[in-house]
């Protein structure tokens, strides 16, 4: 895969490919200055998408006129995938994460053995390898891993890869996950203050800028339960005290046109600041005529479940047969290989100024700052409702029921859901919120996905387990 392959020899065998290599490899590319540890870095975002795991959640049906493939219906029924390896899979996702992180690691060791060159040029090549390190391991554990909690944490992590590959056979400990994010926080604390936005091209949307790694530190913080630290990097990003529209989008505008095409380009336009983190993956996940989708049910129920009196301006539906499609997020594009062959891609905003915003909003109201979390709700509102959606706390207690901190979580965790609808980040909410998911096929079959499943572990590649790595439980 173009750049990749400069450091995927060096993860033969713990990804498990085959057995064409007989002798320890080392052609890695030659890094002797500071711009070669740039280009190496280039590559060391993953181009897989975890789109896959939308298709677990409860925003999915089956579709009985969309065209099925085996590893869709696998990941509908909670099974292991193990009939595809390729795009929008488990194994695909797996080793484009650990590539990204060896090229990491290939640019931290080329820049130990660098001498000279610009400091601040040198501390914020070092800063973005440890930041995505950091990211990548964060994202494989929350797919191949349970939750991070008290009940979990010493439960099985993933691999912490933190040097590159110089043996043929390497034998890897999971550890435990809380071992995982501790070596995720620190390569993450330590990255912070070194990335500097100075040494990019352009809008620098596809590294992790300072705004990408203090957003990246908000969900880090909000996923681990730690409420108030994901209140601190919120705010380095949305500024202290009540929310503006920066970092929100204008959904108005968003849909100004008519093709899907243009839509979803403006959804993703890379110079918004509302889209922070932006990545090309490799992807035809976003085909609607394909595999588990919702329908209009789902779509009603979500998107249309609201208190506010106003339609919502998210409410952009299209129908084909039995299937319903929302507001379209990603263009498809094409890459040719050959004169007749090559691969789908889409430009896919990894963070976005709402979900910084989104988590703020869930952590004042779990340290029950009730009124600070409906002030930056009221702000969001406004480019999200028809008549601005604003609402006061007695009106959500009258909608939700309970305690008004429940009746606000439950507010929040809806307009969490409406917002990335078909993004995938559905799924880590269902694990780290313990929601149980029925699924039923188009046979009629049901399959439940409890609240403490297992299961929501997604299970480690046949060909890592093959070679060592130590399956999850069943």
């Amino acid at each position: 895969m173009k750049k990749n392959l400069i450091i995927i020899i060096a993860l033969v065998s713990f990804f498990g490919c085959d057995d064409y290599l007989d002798v320890v490899p080392d052609n890695r590319q030659t890094v002797t200055t500071l711009d070669d540890v740039s280009e190496l870095l280039v590559s060391a975002y993953s181009e897989a998408t975890y789109n896959f795991v939308e298709w677990k959640t409860d925003n999915v049906t089956a579709i009985p006129d969309n065209d099925q493939f085996d590893w869709m219906t696998e990941n509908y029924q909670f099974t292991p995938v193990v009939s595809e390896e390729g795009q929008d899979t488990p194994t695909y996702f797996w080793d484009n994460n650990y590539q990204a992180i060896a090229h990491a690691n290939q640019a931290l060791e080329g820049l130990d053995g660098i001498d000279g060159g610009d400091v601040g040029y040198r501390n914020a090549l070092r800063g973005e390898a440890l930041m995505t390190r950091a990211y990548h391991h964060f994202m494989l554990a929350n797919v191949f891993c349970q939750h991070y909690n008290d009940a979990n944490k010493e439960g099985l992590g993933v691999p912490y890869i933190t040097a590159p590959e110089t043996s043929l056979k390497v034998e890897y400990e999971r550890g435990t996950l809380e071992q995982t994010y501790e070596m995720i926080e620190k390569d993450m604390l330590e990255a912070l203050p070194l990335i500097s936005d100075a040494y990019y091209e352009g809008t620098g949307k596809y590294h992790f800028t300072k705004t990408a790694a203090n957003a990246f530190a908000s969900r880090f913080y909000l996923f681990k339960g730690d409420y108030q630290k994901c209140i601190d990097y919120s705010d380095k990003v949305l500024g202290n005290g009540v929310i503006n529209t920066t970092y929100v989008r204008d959904m108005d505008e968003v849909f100004t046109g008519t093709s899907s095409t243009q839509i979803a380009d403006q959804f993703n336009e890379i110079n918004s600041p509302y889209n922070i983190f932006v990545v090309r993956k490799e992807s035809f996940s976003n085909r609607y005529y394909r595999g588990y989708r919702m329908n209009t049910n789902i779509f009603s129920n979500v998107v249309r479940a609201n208190i506010q009196q106003s339609a919502d301006q998210r409410d952009l539906l299209y129908s084909y047969g039995t299937q319903a499609r929302q507001q379209p997020k990603y263009n498809e594009l094409f890459e040719f290989t050959t004169s007749t062959t090559g691969f789908g891609y889409i430009i896919m905003t990894q963070i976005r100024g709402e979900e910084v915003v989104l988590n703020r909003m869930e952590s004042y109201v779990r340290l029950n700052r009730l009124d600070d979390a409906l002030n930056d709700y009221n702000v969001f509102a406004t480019l999200r409702y028809d008549t601005g959606g604003q609402l006061t706390l007695p009106q959500i207690v009258a909608g939700f029921g309970g305690t008004e901190q429940e009746a606000m979580l439950d507010f929040v965790l809806l307009e969490r859901r409406k917002e990335f609808l078909a993004e995938g980040l559905r799924w880590f909410d269902i694990k780290r919120l313990s929601i149980e998911v029925r699924h039923v096929d188009v046979n009629g079959d049901e399959f439940v996905l409890g609240e403490e499943d297992l299961r929501k572990a997604v299970q480690i590649p046949e060909t890592a387990t093959t070679n060592g790595i130590e399956a999850n439980p069943r």
